[in-house]
């Protein structure tokens, strides 16, 4: 746990597994999670890898951004090849989740010499396409329910002519209710919390920190690249790539999984049943083993 200084602001890591190879480096989603979520996750594959784990510049224990200053799915990117550098190290594996595999996508295509392969868990690439994959799961509960604005709301996002800003911000507007999340399978959030008393530690930090990821949130959510569609630069990306998407995320649909295996040269697909999209802590065993079996084919 340490912290280190890139572009003049101190982020905030940890590291397991200090001498073994390769690298892997955890990208966090949210946007705004933080890493601390994924820490039994770091530990268990830091027995076999050398892992990285941080927040992003604007996140939880990281510096605060200003709320006079913007930020940008690329300037995280190109902060994290900075941190790579300062950190000493030659090539890394970036292993991006939600909104953190926008981010590793992006870093492959920018840097593929620092990278030795990449890992998507459950990975938002492109804002309209998972806007689009949470109505279409939601709809067919919206419409056996006879809920008509929200019926109306998921068939609007699904049109030819929705910007991908608008269908990602009226996806978010959702309203969602128990027997929704049930229907769709969502994260049962009593044994989330018992998951997070048993293997995560609360940490010892200022009030403030808790409350950062929401401006980051915002100023993300503010940035016309996030909007991008981020899925024709899995073409461009040499080095061996997985994908991981538990059976019932939402996140990362149907269209997107058919694109990488139509595109992804070198591209490994594992599906993970029972799981939606905290897969690392839905099943954590299979998650760990199907990391390690992938990164040890790549050496």
């Amino acid at each position: 746990m340490a912290y280190i200084n890139v572009c003049g602001k101190q982020i905030y890591y940890e590291e397991y597994g200090l001498g073994k190879t390769p690298t892997l480096v955890y990208l966090h989603g949210g946007p705004g999670e933080s890493c601390l979520t994924y820490t039994y996750q770091a530990q268990l594959l830091g027995e076999h890898f050398h892992i990285i784990s941080f927040d992003q510049y604007g996140v939880f224990r990281s510096d605060a951004i200003p709320e006079d200053e913007s930020i940008n799915v690329r300037s995280i990117v190109e902060m994290t090849e900075q941190m790579r550098i300062g950190l000493g190290i030659k090539t890394w594996i970036p292993l991006g989740h939600s909104f953190g595999g926008m981010l590793a996508l992006l870093y492959a295509h920018m840097y593929p010499n620092s990278i030795d392969a990449v890992i998507y868990d459950c990975p938002l690439w492109s804002a309209l396409h998972t806007a689009r994959a949470i109505a279409q799961a939601t709809l067919p509960y919206f419409e056996e329910n006879k809920i008509v604005e929200q019926v109306a709301l998921a068939r609007r996002i699904m049109e030819e002519d929705i910007s991908p800003s608008d269908a990602f911000r009226s996806a978010m507007s959702i309203e969602w209710d128990e027997k929704l999340e049930d229907y769709c399978h969502v994260i049962d959030l009593e044994r989330y919390r018992g998951y997070k008393s048993k293997h995560i530690p609360t940490p010892v930090v200022a009030d403030d920190c808790w409350n950062k990821w929401f401006l980051f949130r915002e100023k993300v959510f503010e940035a016309e690249d996030f909007y991008y569609n981020y899925l024709p630069y899995i073409d461009d990306i040499s080095k061996p790539q997985l994908l991981m998407v538990g059976e019932y995320d939402m996140t990362c649909g149907k269209m997107e999984i058919e694109w990488f295996r139509e595109h992804a040269s070198n591209g490994t697909t594992e599906i993970l049943p029972n799981s939606a999209h905290l897969s690392w802590f839905e099943d954590p065993e299979r998650y760990t083993n199907l990391v390690k079996k992938f990164v040890l084919s790549c050496k």
